[in-house]
């Protein structure tokens, strides 16, 4: 049955499906159960006897009272939701069957009497009852086939047993008849079998639209509530820069207020970039880029970064040794890990922080473990949640903004690293990170090349950007850095540049005014100036069509990180002088 369905799961259901059906259909077939035997006995008695007449008319009145209680018994199953229906369909079969050959037991003493007016009244009682069964048990073949088959093909059987031209033909009327209803069965059966089905597909789409629905509403309340935090926590460094201007404005500043404006503009900064990383993380923008590397060094340069904090806060940062090697995405996984150890100092007051991994099973499970504040069961999961912090109830900018644990959550997701976590209340915390435990690459891996701030750039840089303001300020951050700068405001005014001058780095916005966009700039540059090392685009736009952008060109997003943009030109220039930056 139901052999165009190839899931088990709906399989069951519509199988519980024909079993509703297949009780509906007795309840209504308990009706003819208890009137059928009293007009077979009151046909057959003056003709058999009492004995040969009353006999199969109260075994038709035991299985009818029998089948009583079975309907019963089935109802209390399909109540059960995970109830398995094979077995009762099973038991419907071969009782529908018993009660065909009871019935046909019944006929025969009337059959070889040879009274023909008999036969004929006993001919209609079967088409009556071989029909009925047939509209009651369509639902499930082998059941209807079981009820009335007996009933009719052993009344033919026993016409040509009679003999003669007149049994002959009703034989064959009876088998014409057992065909025909038969197929008609089959029929509905199957047009029954896809109702049920389409019914089913309708129901379970109903449900995933409806569970569709509520995850969209959750994440249309999440992000929501997620923008309704991130602007209050916006406007606080907005608020301070404005008043701060304001200082500047009247001309009462030192360099005290230039400092305080430039920890808003930093604050502002760090925030934003966050926001920003969880933006694209979930729309898929990021791209892991895995490699195979010893985790020793790894976790070695994440310590040497965070010790300092550690030592400020009176705190130990350890690194329990290992020889492991993995295979993720170094940059992502470092963001992850920076979170983490950054938010092990920040809630440790006493004790210390340790770096460590341990073996689990084939895999390896990279731990931070602190001795902090601790987290409460119930918070352990909501701490991953955007803009949640236990112990920051004024919203404290420097105790963070709640967001670490929410980019660790994200990040560790797209890298396929499940993130965990252990604590108790004053005893500390255990965030473990689960990674694939790799065999060591034979080849050296090539260390990166490190920036030195205090060394001047050497080279020539081409700015094409159309927003006056932050193409000064670029300008003069890059001739601050020791850097030769020209600028232009659109692809036009750059293209006269190209044909005149030699460039070693251009940057270029994606949006600028005129046809040309800042890609076509960089394609441009790339075909035409001799020496060009790098070519970047800046872009203050979160789109999806940069993923492809990135592969052809370095893609800086605003606002733009000095930091991030000077070490990306140290790569390529060089940093003093007879020193060759390295390419890419």
């Amino acid at each position: 049955m139901f052999a165009q369905v190839r899931d088990d799961a709906q399989r069951r259901s519509l199988e519980r499906g024909a079993l509703e059906q297949l009780v509906a259909g007795m309840r209504t077939a308990l009706i003819i159960a208890f009137i059928g035997p009293v007009l077979i006995g009151t046909l057959t008695v003056p003709v058999v006897g009492w004995v040969a007449g009353l006999g199969p008319m109260a075994l038709l009145y035991v299985i009818a009272i029998e089948r009583v209680f079975f309907v019963r018994r089935v109802t209390r199953a399909l109540d059960t939701p995970d109830g398995n229906a094979r077995p009762w369909l099973a038991a419907f079969v071969w009782r529908t069957g018993a009660s065909g050959l009871v019935i046909l037991v019944g006929f025969y003493p009337v059959m070889t009497t040879g009274n023909d007016a008999l036969i004929f009244l006993l001919l209609a009682l079967g088409t009556v009852v071989s029909a009925s069964s047939m509209a009651q048990f369509c639902c499930w073949p082998p059941a209807m086939w079981a009820s009335f088959t007996p009933i009719l093909l052993g009344m033919g059987l026993q016409l040509l047993l009679l003999g003669g031209l007149y049994h002959a033909l009703e034989a064959l009327f009876v088998v014409l008849l057992w065909l025909t209803l038969g197929m008609a069965g089959v029929r509905f059966g199957r047009a029954l079998h896809n109702d049920m089905a389409t019914r089913l597909l309708n129901e379970n789409l109903l449900r995933e639209l409806d569970l569709k629905r509520r995850q969209a509403e959750a994440a249309h309340a999440a992000k929501s509530q997620f923008f309704a935090a991130a602007s209050h926590d916006l406007r606080q460094p907005l608020q301070a820069m404005n008043l701060y201007l304001s200082v500047l404005e009247d001309g009462e500043h030192d360099d005290k207020t230039v400092a305080r404006l430039n920890e808003c503009m930093s604050a502002l900064d760090r925030l934003l970039g966050v926001v920003l990383d969880l933006s694209r993380l979930d729309s898929g923008q990021i791209v892991p880029e895995r490699k195979t590397f010893a985790l020793q060094p790894f976790l070695e340069r994440q310590a040497a970064m965070y010790e300092a904090a550690a030592r400020h806060k009176g705190l130990q940062l350890r690194i329990h040794p290992t020889m492991a090697w993995t295979t993720s995405d170094p940059a992502l996984l470092e963001r992850v890990l920076s979170n983490l150890l950054t938010n092990a100092i920040r809630y440790t007051q006493r004790g210390g922080v340790l770096l460590g991994v341990r073996r689990d099973g084939r895999d390896l499970r990279i731990e931070v473990v602190d001795t902090g504040i601790g987290i409460p069961a119930e918070a352990q999961g909501p701490v991953f949640e955007e803009f949640v912090q236990l112990d920051n109830p004024a919203r404290d900018p420097a105790k963070g903004y709640g967001l670490g644990l929410s980019t660790v959550r994200r990040i560790a997701n797209l890298l396929g690293h499940p993130v965990s976590v252990r604590s108790r209340v004053g005893r500390g915390s255990v965030f473990a990170l689960r990674l694939p435990s790799t065999a060591p690459c034979t080849e050296q891996q090539s260390s990166a090349v490190e920036m030195t701030a205090a060394w001047p750039l050497f080279g020539r840089v081409l700015v094409v950007e159309d927003n006056p303001l932050v193409r000064d300020a670029l300008v003069r951050m890059l001739e601050g850095w020791g850097l030769e700068v020209q600028c232009a405001e659109d692809a036009r005014e750059a293209s006269g540049l190209f044909a005149r001058h030699r460039f070693e780095v251009v940057l270029s916005d994606w949006r600028l005014p005129g046809p040309r966009d800042g890609l076509s700039v960089l394609r441009e540059a790339r075909e035409c100036v001799q020496g060009l090392r790098l070519a970047v685009l800046l872009t203050g736009e979160d789109v999806q069509a940069l993923g492809a952008v990135g592969r052809e060109f370095p893609v800086l997003r605003k606002p733009l990180r000095p930091l991030r943009l000077r070490t990306l030109l140290s790569h390529h220039l060089r940093v003093h002088p007879g020193t060759a930056g390295q390419s890419d």
